[in-house]
């Protein structure tokens, strides 16, 4: 029995969103049924489903790739990717031309050229460049929309315990890596730094008791009356100089 997992099928829902506007259209169930078809091929896999969802922006321009395009460049990118040389994918993705070149009395060291041309086609190398864009600032505008949601939770939520909550991700989620912190220390004092991080611990560690406090169910008066020592880190520093 095949080791291989049978790849999750996709739905139009799920498809279309991924499209360029001017490519909505081409979210048919006739498309999906393709991808799902493909995605189990052994040699394409989720990893083919996966680039045929991730890739599709280089879609947009003015170069106006067809899907059947894009769909031969995705397999064709796919079986690349997992170190196939790139003349047995081309025949992979173009089985017919491979079966001219037999009947021709040819074999698939003949397509050696065409595979080598469409490995460097527009369209593939697009494809490949944004396989080395790294996936979080591909979907940067998925969570900056987070950040925002996140935000307008913590303003205008109908629920107090979901306002924390929210406001406690936020500090969490947005707090300066320590590669940023160490960056920082070019220009700022250790005491500056380490001030600054034990307002941001602080402002963390109320956040949840005023959460922990609502859901034991205190009210909003009471949660809102407790104190918060900020440490003046301006002061700070000018005692040390």
């Amino acid at each position: 029995m095949s080791a291989y997992k049978k790849a999750q099928k996709i739905t139009g829902a799920q498809l279309a969103p991924t499209l360029p506007k001017s490519y909505r259209n081409a979210a048919t169930d006739e498309l999906v049924d393709i991808v799902n078809t493909l995605a189990e091929d052994p040699d394409y896999g989720e990893h083919f489903k996966d680039s045929f969802l991730t890739y599709t922006s280089v879609l947009e321009g003015k170069e106006n790739f067809s899907m059947d395009n894009y769909l031969n460049a995705v397999k064709f990118f796919s079986l690349t990717s997992v170190g196939m040389p790139a003349v047995r994918a081309y025949c992979k993705v173009f089985p017919e031309r491979l079966q001219k070149r037999l009947d021709r009395g040819e074999s698939i060291k003949d397509m050696g050229g065409e595979g080598s041309r469409f490995n460097n086609s527009e369209l593939v190398n697009k494809i490949r460049a944004q396989a080395l864009v790294p996936l979080h600032l591909l979907n940067q505008d998925k969570v900056q929309l987070a950040i925002n949601t996140l935000a307008n939770i913590m303003i205008g939520g109908r629920s107090e315990v979901a306002r924390v909550s929210a406001a406690t991700t936020l500090i969490k989620e947005l707090r300066p890596p320590e590669v940023q912190q160490v960056e920082m220390q070019i220009g700022m004092s250790d005491q500056v730094l380490e001030a600054q991080n034990k307002q941001t611990e602080q402002l963390v560690m109320i956040a949840e008791n005023q959460k922990r406090l609502l859901e034991a169910g205190a009210s909003i008066e009471d949660v809102q009356a407790i104190n918060i020592n900020v440490v003046d880190v301006h002061e700070e520093e000018d005692e040390d100089e």
